[in-house]
């Protein structure tokens, strides 16, 4: 490659990659298939030119010839997959046993290609399999580690004693996870980096020398996320009432059995969102063995244990999280340094809103995060040589030789994504039992209503359902998407640029982004590369975004769940999705908790204050600094660092503006809705500390970029004149970030105060804050150094110890916020602690849990379900309890909110015993109320 990075960590380096002498093994780019205008063969047979011309010519690369034995492996592969998804009964291991026949359907087409027999010149490297047999090992004994470890956490074999007096776990039963997890991940981490060692990507840097592991930047950005976001990812309640919704319709996804129709507790239909949070939190309860059956989520609390399913409902969210933040780490040191990427890297990380919706199961993190892992592909695929061409890496596995390269990562991702919705439609048609064996075959049928608590009180009745389109049916949509994916294979089948598979793999990330939460998903990545071509001027870079197979890929991978609901559903099915909750949110308020609150643009110049802390006082300085820097380009000189840099700064630039822009034009507004700001911003102020390094004392740093050498008197100038400009933006950052600070910490009647963090992901901003919680001091502490470290940053020769204080600073404030701070507050905002107080008291004196008056869904997912749920009481209500009552039942237990207990109490006709078993110290709004009559 001819970027000046190193591959592994995406450092850049000073010189373009080479192979270094006397190094067999290092990588070089291939050379150009077409001979060369001298070449003695070419000139004594024309036969060869005219060939070169013809291969230049075609629309399509041509590809190695086929390899019929990679059909009948993806067949094998396909029929594994598809027979689960057709059995009638759940298997417990069947998303693991699906996810393996996809893999090897995936591999099978690909072989069916001939993608793993690259020519021999382009081979950069060849391994044995047997040097490959330890890094493999070290990968393979971190992911089962990790595998079990919260299989084990989510079963509550971690935390087999009592609470503690108040309800909350004990430390001892959350410190193995919390310190085993991320050692797992860590160790799988490392395994992958020697595998790429071992293999040949991650031998060498790009300037062909060795890079150890404790010297990729990359590593210890991904270390510092996994230490700072995994220990404590599920080791406290989902959060109502995002969290609660969504993990509720994930549940109900595997409860029913069905991946197409999403349901939703008493609220029937679920038609708000796309699929791809739900999808993911289903496939992860699956595989670590989340009980998700009516009544069971808790059961094991009856066992002795405390289960956790939060560790599997929100791991696939950290996993985007990190995607994302590597990504975009990879995308600045690529055109900037290693430096400033893992300084944009730990400035995101670091930023509130992004860690603490990165701990959240709701859909926004999966939009923004593959929105931004689309955008970093983007800015590097524009950013990279178009006649660069893919290494190979090949493995001697005996009787066959397997060449390996960026192809197979890209083309694989999409099969991984496309096949099984394409298998799933198909096995709509058929239906396996086992008990007694059968094999049916059907049209499209599928159920209403939630197994196990058809019937109860807030639930509708379960009966089946047949689609709205009945032309439309499954096997068809499959026949559809099954050739859309075949011409996507057929485009990209001999193509090995490194730009365009880059721009593949940004439309790979825009489709999973427009699966999570819609058309902006794809909007956004594209309203920006649009922006950027027309400013740059660079117009001839539209012809080389593979927009015609990235549309395809955007169809193959996105569309198929949207067309299979409409053919369900219909039309009432878009005027929910689309209409009411896409169009009309962008019109009118919908759902929306800020009366009284000015709404105009300031709204998010506000919010973002909260969301960037401690960065805020340096983000409107980075949002402007870098026009410096394209003012300072030298005209003409396109492939010099400056345009590079002026270029990226302009789309990131662009970024921050159309996202913040599109959201503050909406009308429903959320606080959380502004984070695809954040990442764009994170980057900028990461380049901006990057430069004030360069600038820490030493005339020139930026002043010799910007002039060249013209004048060393004039350079001079123009460095002192860099520093100043920084002392100012240090003295502006200090007072921003002491008001800010200050909103945060300071307690004042009709304010929200400390809650402001948590009002950054959640739902009702006027909720009063606990009693029991005070987090002023912590809170003014860390304002205060922080507006100090910014008004030192006024001394240059102290600026590079201060950038990285203030880092640290950032990183110690993350930690308390995701472990300390969210962790106390998560049982006052979340329904965890409650249901499992009904579950233990349930095991001593039985009765059925009713829901009062309470629509928050916590109450739905932690209890399974299992629950009669009254969102407004009155004669049903009191007709359901007699009618239990004439059964036999005595006691009742009701999960409702401390406000309504009187009321709750009038309606029950004053039972003998009325006994709340929770307090308002362990969750100042819900408790459980347990009722027992003569």
């Amino acid at each position: 490659m001819n970027d000046t990075h190193d591959k592994c960590s995406g450092a850049p380096a000073d010189a373009r990659d080479g192979t270094a002498a006397g190094d067999l093994e290092s990588p070089s780019a291939p050379e150009p298939r077409a001979p060369s205008a001298g070449d003695g063969l070419a000139e004594s047979d024309g036969m060869v030119g005219a060939a070169a011309d013809a291969e230049e010519a075609r629309l399509v690369p041509q590809g190695n010839p086929l390899r019929w034995r990679g059909a009948a492996v993806s067949a094998a592969g396909a029929l594994l997959t598809f027979v689960v998804m057709a059995l009638a009964p759940q298997l417990r291991w069947g998303v693991p046993i699906g996810a393996l026949g996809v893999a090897i359907a995936a591999i099978g087409l690909l072989d069916l290609l001939g993608t793993f027999d690259d020519p021999p010149e382009r081979v950069a490297t060849r391994v044995g399999i047997r040097d490959l047999l330890g890094p493999l090992a070290l990968l393979g004994g971190g992911l089962v580690a990790l595998f079990v470890l919260i299989t084990l956490s989510v079963a509550g074999f971690f935390s087999p004693s009592p609470p503690s007096s108040d309800g909350a776990p004990t430390l001892l039963s959350l410190a193995v996870p919390a310190v085993a997890v991320p050692a797992a991940f860590l160790t799988a981490v490392i395994g992958a980096f020697r595998f790429g060692e071992r293999l040949g990507p991650c031998r060498v840097d790009e300037a062909g020398a060795p890079r150890p592991l404790g010297r990729r930047h990359g590593f210890w950005l991904v270390a510092v996320v996994t230490l700072l976001y995994l220990p404590m990812l599920g080791s406290h309640s989902l959060t109502d009432p995002w969290e609660t919704h969504y993990g509720e319709v994930a549940r109900e996804i595997l409860a029913r059995n069905d991946w197409i129709s999403l349901w939703w507790a008493q609220d029937g239909w679920f038609w708000s969102k796309p699929v791809l949070d739900f999808w993911m939190q289903a496939l992860a309860m699956a595989a670590f063995g989340v009980r998700y059956r009516s009544g069971e989520m808790l059961s094991a609390a009856a066992e002795g244990r405390a289960p956790w399913p939060e560790w599997a409902v929100r791991l696939p969210v950290f996993a985007l999280t990190l995607i994302a933040v590597y990504l975009l780490y990879k995308a600045v040191s690529r055109i900037f340094s290693r430096r400033a990427g893992l300084l944009a890297g730990l400035v995101l990380a670091t930023m509130p809103q992004w860690f603490l919706v990165s701990h959240q199961t709701m859909t926004d993190m999966p939009f923004v995060a593959t929105m931004a892992a689309a955008m970093a592909l983007l800015l590097l695929g524009i950013h990279t040589d178009d006649a660069e061409e893919a290494r190979v890496y090949e493995v001697d596995l005996g009787p066959l030789k397997v060449g390996l390269s960026a192809y197979h990562l890209v083309l694989g991702a999409i099969l991984a994504c496309a096949l099984p919705q394409i298998l799933y439609l198909l096995s709509r048609h058929v239906e396996i039992g086992l008990s007694p064996f059968g094999l049916h075959f059907r049209g499209d049928v599928f159920s209403s209503g939630s197994p196990g608590n058809c019937g109860l009180p807030g639930n509708e009745a379960c009966r089946s359902v047949l689609p709205v389109l009945p032309g439309l049916q499954p096997a068809l949509q499959a026949l559809v998407w099954a050739q859309t994916l075949g011409i996507v294979l057929y485009a990209s089948w001999g193509e090995r640029r490194v730009q365009r598979l880059l721009f593949l793999s940004a439309w790979f990330f825009a489709a999973l982004s427009t699966m999570a939460k819609g058309p902006a998903g794809f909007g956004l990545p594209v309203l920006c590369a649009l922006g950027y071509v027309v400013v740059s001027r660079r117009y001839r870079d539209v012809l080389k975004m593979e927009i015609p197979v990235g549309l395809l890929v955007l169809a193959c991978v996105a569309l198929p769940w949207f067309v299979a609901m409409y053919a369900r559903h219909g039309q009432p099915f878009t005027d929910r999705l689309l209409f009411h909750d896409m169009f009309k949110r962008a019109f009118t308020h919908v759902h929306d908790t800020n009366e009284g609150d000015d709404v105009s643009f300031r709204y998010y110049v506000w919010q973002l204050g909260y969301a960037m802390f401690p960065w805020t006082g340096l983000v409107p300085a980075s949002l402007v600094w870098w026009l410096r820097r394209r003012e300072g380009a030298a005209p003409g000189e396109r492939g010099s660092a400056d345009v590079r840099q002026g270029d990226a700064s302009v789309f990131l630039a662009m970024w921050f503006l159309f996202g913040f822009a599109l959201f503050s034009l909406m009308l429903t507004k959320f606080h959380h809705y502004i984070l695809p700001a954040v990442p764009p911003a994170a980057m900028l102020t990461g380049i901006l500390l990057d430069d004030m390094l360069r600038l820490d004392g030493r005339a020139g740093g930026l002043a010799r970029r910007s002039i060249g050498a013209s004048s060393p008197a004039r350079s001079a100038a123009v460095a002192s004149y860099e520093r100043a400009m920084l002392g100012a933006v240090a003295l502006g950052a200090a007072l921003l970030v002491f008001l800010v600070g200050r909103d945060l910490a300071m307690v004042r009647e009709g304010q929200p105060s400390q809650a402001r963090l948590l009002h950054l992901f959640t739902y009702n901003y006027k909720r009063p804050w606990p009693q029991s919680l005070d987090f002023s001091a912590a809170l003014w502490a860390f304002t205060a150094a922080a507006a100090a470290l910014c008004l030192l940053l006024m001394v240059a020769r102290w600026r590079r110890h201060v950038v990285y204080a203030l880092l640290s600073l950032a990183v110690v404030f993350t930690a308390w916020g995701i472990d300390v701070y969210f962790v106390r507050t998560s049982p006052h905002w979340g329904q965890r602690e409650t249901l499992l107080a009904y579950v233990r008291a349930n095991q001593q004196i039985p009765g059925p849990l009713v829901a009062y008056q309470l629509n928050w869904k916590g109450e739905n997912f932690y209890a399974g379900n299992r629950l009669a749920a009254f969102v407004s009481s009155g004669k049903k209500f009191q007709d359901y309890i007699n009618e239990q009552k004439k059964k036999g039942v005595k006691t009742f237990y009701f999960v409702t909110e401390h406000g309504r207990t009187g009321s709750l109490s009038n309606e029950l006709g004053s039972p003998r015993i009325f006994e709340k078993l929770t307090s308002i110290e362990l969750n100042n709004k819900f408790l459980v109320v347990r009722a027992t009559f003569e």
